[in-house]
């Protein structure tokens, strides 16, 4: 308040007590402002801190003075307060009356003003020890964002390269799948090509045979003639006898009779048109019959 600190400028022998806190509100001040006059280590001469000059240097200008104690909470905001000012400080600090509390009773201002600097002081505390941490929180979260940044990249690389996988999995089994329809397809031809091949040989034996065949046909076909008449004959004429009896006319009668007449017949150079063997059971039957 204004008004208390005027009370405590007019005051040419202050109570105990009050002196020591200008003194630390000075030492708080220095190397702050320029009118707090500080030696070359920074410090506050001892005779600057009595209350005579220290009246003059911080109470010659009260609204002044005032704002310089309410830019100390920036300066300790900005980490620019120097060491020195602490150091020095402490030595009010320790003093056993050294309280709001106490020097409120010897001066409203005075006491208001021990407060303010044991509170900007417990501030700067918490700030120098703060500050480091907050600085490495920072830098942490710096960090955690560039790798999760990074993360990131490399999640997209890897979904990337997961999808391209995916597509040639698919084409790879799609490719698979073709080939083993055209495996089947070959297998199948080749099976199908074999069992050609071996209808291709069976057909061609089969041709053979079936032109043996046509040809002993065809022989048969000249020898129908003799070979039907001579089975009539048999038919006719030989049934009621035995079975040597049949044979002896059919082998020396009948068919020694008409191959002789087919020879006169067709000529010596002509074929008789019957069979050599004159097997009348050839002739009338097949050979699943005879079987």
């Amino acid at each position: 308040d204004v008004k208390d600190i005027q009370s405590a400028k007019g005051m040419n022998t202050p109570p105990p007590g009050v002196g020591e806190v200008f003194a630390a509100a000075m030492v708080l001040l220095s190397n702050l402002v320029s009118h707090v006059p500080v030696q070359k280590s920074g410090k506050v001469k001892a005779k600057d801190m009595e209350w005579g000059p220290a009246k003059k240097i911080l109470l010659g200008n009260i609204p002044g003075f005032i704002e310089d104690l309410k830019g100390v909470k920036v300066v300790v905001d900005e980490s620019r307060l120097p060491l020195v000012n602490r150091e020095e400080i402490q030595q009010f600090l320790d003093l056993d009356f050294f309280t709001p509390e106490i020097i409120k009773t010897k001066n409203p201002a005075a006491g208001g003003l021990c407060s303010f600097v044991i509170n900007i002081i417990t501030y700067y505390d918490i700030v120098v020890t703060v500050e480091p941490k907050r600085i490495a929180l920072k830098e942490a979260n710096d960090q955690l964002a560039e790798a999760q940044a990074k993360l990131k990249l490399v999640n997209d690389h890897v979904a990337n390269l997961e999808a391209k996988l995916a597509k040639l999995t698919s084409e790879f089994n799609g490719a698979n799948a073709e080939k083993s329809a055209a495996v089947n397809a070959v297998n199948k031809g080749n099976t199908k090509l074999d069992l050609a091949q071996r209808l291709i040989s069976a057909l061609a034996t089969e041709g053979e045979r079936w032109a043996v065949t046509v040809e002993q046909m065809n022989f048969n076909r000249d020898l129908l003639t003799g070979d039907v008449l001579l089975a009539s004959a048999f038919i006719s004429y030989v049934g009621p006898f035995t079975k040597e009896f049949r044979e002896d006319l059919i082998q020396n009668y009948f068919a020694a009779t008409l191959k002789k007449d087919f020879k006169t017949a067709v000529g010596e150079e002509g074929v008789p048109p019957i069979s050599d063997s004159a097997e009348v059971t050839a002739i009338l039957s097949t050979d699943a019959e005879i079987a």
